[in-house]
């Protein structure tokens, strides 16, 4: 990715991979027309092994380099910063090239350079002739920064070999051109090439889930250590540059699963596996552990490690050093310390802890109250282990945006918890989420969260939650495109969570993708038959099976199921012109309405169906005034007109809703 400013210093670069066996595709050369140019991109970027970002004072003005670097970052592409010159990198590019590997090719100093290039390329495995391996090996070296982002695949190089070397390169680096691009036309013949040369995508290695370990003996207490083992080892992986870690929470779906790794791989997205075995006798407990190619299912390493239960914490930060160096190929000084961190010196602690987060993602009033007693369990047994407060700090939030309890019973107490475990670790990126989300939905502190969401994912980009909830507000504040990458970011870390899915879908249904929306919601709704979010898209938004067909089905939830579905029923009776029927539910909510602990919030939403527009603003004014967490909504379709009303203007201007701020 380079300004076209810069061509000539580009095309010197390429000769000099292309003599050195690396394949590069570049535009000047595999672009002729107009017509498909975004296609090829957006293709040549998904297939290539890394993306070379030229920067420059050029580059550092190109909105194109910026679309470029972003589609490769969401794409968990290798991506190699070489620096034609000193220059600044504009905030646009802050966050993508984060701590990521970066060498320079300067002007006069080509030699060098090539070399310090074809080094960092080989490190992240694309393929160099021998003889230009040895020579670079001998070279002066001419890096910095750490590590580059994961990735996989093959490219094509240039016009003379374009298409052959699309079906037969092994691995190769993507140079876009940003800027201008070679306008003219394109027949179709090109691009049904294009289709027809298309090659597989390969798994990425980089890209890497712990699957939940077989536990073998009798007693529950061996089948806690190894869900204990496993998390840790996800989430010591997660914050490692280079790496893309799965959640804990997916991964759990495969637990004493009979597929096969390549089919595992699938599903999860996953170049590399890791499996293994836990077993006691007495004091003693002994770990066998597996890492697999999912590409090919072959080993690539397997360790056996043993200790006695008092020393089960130094077990598991011993394995996840040696994982991380085997997967990575070595570690930095610094991650050899991050790993060697223990959160506690309690295991019985960890389990208490890691038991709260399990009760917390089933999303429901028994959950979190199951998951505060073993939080605060966990506590208890180590009053200066932060996780658990975190863990205290979500769950009092969530309790407040699904009605299980009042906000100022709650949110005090999830203040409190999220700046006791952020004085525990000041480094712990869940802290900082959970600061984010109380700053956003409850006291519409945009600029704030913004900055610890930040803050959370600098620290561990992998967080799926971190990611999912920062997509959320960045939808609440008509950021759609930014939000769309976070989203989907979260779903790649997350790929079986419920939440996450039916969260997409009603994304996907508000920038008018059909058939995406359904999709998610079909998926959210195998996970979880009564999910709000994922119900309200596929049967009220989508009308899957008419305006009949989803009252019976909601009909059948609100006697079946523990949730409330009467609001859901009073607007589709709306909706089908039956005021009798609406009214009987609204005069049900109204009746009920003391158990709501956003009472405003759901009469806004009530009012806003009658178009009602000043009762229903009157109501949203109340839950301004209390601090409700009602901006998850306002943007759905259901408040278009609204929206417009000058009093609702104001009523946003008043809280600074980025949306609504000039």
């Amino acid at each position: 990715s380079y300004a076209s400013k810069d061509r000539d210093r580009i095309l010197d670069l390429v000769d000099r991979l292309d003599a050195a066996g690396v394949s590069v595709w570049i535009d000047q050369m595999s672009i002729e027309g107009a017509t498909m140019w975004s296609q090829e991109i957006v293709s040549a970027i998904r297939n290539c092994k890394v993306l070379v970002l030229a920067i420059s004072g050029n580059s550092a003005d190109s909105k194109n380099v910026v679309k470029e670097l972003a589609l490769a970052s969401e794409g968990q592409k290798n991506i190699l910063p070489v620096y034609l010159e000193s220059a600044e990198i504009p905030e646009s590019m802050a966050y993508q090239l984060a701590g990521i590997q970066r060498v320079e090719f300067f002007d006069g100093d080509e030699e060098v350079g090539q070399q310090s290039v074809i080094r960092a390329l080989a490190k992240l495995g694309v393929t160099v002739s021998e003889e230009a391996s040895a020579a670079a090996a001998g070279s002066p070296k001419r890096t910095s920064h750490g590590a580059s982002h994961a990735t996989t695949s093959k490219v094509a190089k240039n016009e003379k070999a374009a298409w052959s070397k699309i079906a037969a390169a092994v691995g190769g680096v993507a140079v876009l051109a940003a800027g201008i691009f070679f306008l003219g036309s394109r027949g179709n013949d090109t691009t049904e090439q294009i289709q027809t040369l298309a090659i597989p995508q390969t798994l990425n290695t980089n890209r890497v889930v712990v699957l939940p370990f077989k536990t073998i003996g009798s007693s529950g207490e061996t089948a806690d250590l190894g869900y204990g083992l496993v998390s840790t080892l996800t989430s010591k992986l997660q914050p490692l540059q280079n790496l893309t870690v799965i959640a804990n929470e997916s991964a759990l779906q495969f637990e004493g699963s009979k597929l096969a790794p390549k089919k595992i791989g699938q599903a999860l997205q996953v170049g590399t596996i890791v499996t293994g075995e836990i077993q006691t006798s007495g004091n003693k407990v002994q770990v066998n552990i597996r890492v697999i190619d999912a590409n090919t299912e072959a080993l690539g390493w397997g360790s056996t490690f043993m200790k006695s239960r008092d020393e089960f914490l130094d077990l598991q930060n011993e394995i996840a050093t040696s994982l991380a160096s085997e997967i990575k190929g070595g570690l930095e000084t610094e991650e050899t310390k991050q790993l060697a961190r223990k959160a506690t010196q309690n295991p019985e602690a960890q389990a208490a802890y890691q038991s709260g987060r399990r009760e917390w993602n089933k999303r429901s009033k028994e959950g979190f109250e199951n998951a505060i007693e073993h939080f605060k369990e966990a506590i208890n047994l180590d009053q200066n282990y932060a996780d658990p407060y975190a863990g205290l700090a979500d769950t009092y939030l969530l309790m407040v945006n699904y009605n299980h309890a009042a906000r100022e019973d709650c949110i005090p107490l999830a203040k409190k918890y999220s700046q006791t475990a952020l004085e525990k670790n000041p480094n712990l990126a869940a802290a900082y989420v959970s600061i984010a989300w109380l700053q956003h939905m409850f006291e519409y502190n945009w600029t704030a969260a913004e900055e610890n969401y930040k803050k959370a994912l600098k620290l561990n980009p992998n967080y799926a939650m971190g990611n999912f909830w920062y997509g959320i507000m960045l939808n609440t504040s008509d950021r759609l495109d930014e939000s769309l990458k976070y989203y989907e970011k979260a779903a790649q870390l997350d790929p079986n969570s419920m939440i996450i899915k039916a969260v997409i879908c009603g994304f996907y249904y508000k920038i008018n993708n059909k058939e995406l929306a359904l999709k998610y919601a079909n998926e959210a709704l195998e996970m979880s038959q009564n999910n709000q979010f994922a119900l309200r898209v596929k049967y009220m938004d989508l009308q899957v099976d008419g305006i009949d067909g989803a009252i019976a089905k909601y009909k059948n939830l609100q006697e079946t199921q523990s949730n409330d579905f009467r609001s859901e029923l009073f607007k589709l009776y709306l909706l089908k012109g039956d005021k009798e029927s609406a009214l009987e539910e609204f005069t049900e909510i109204v009746a009920e309405a003391t158990v709501s602990q956003n009472i405003n919030t759901q009469m806004f939403i009530l009012y806003n169906s009658l178009g009602k527009y000043e009762h229903a603003l009157n109501w949203l004014e109340k839950a301004i005034k209390n601090k409700e967490p009602f901006m998850n909504i306002i943007n759905n379709d259901e408040f278009n007109l609204i929206r417009k009303k000058e009093r609702f203007i104001q009523l946003m201007k008043s809280i600074n809703h980025p949306a609504f701020i000039d």
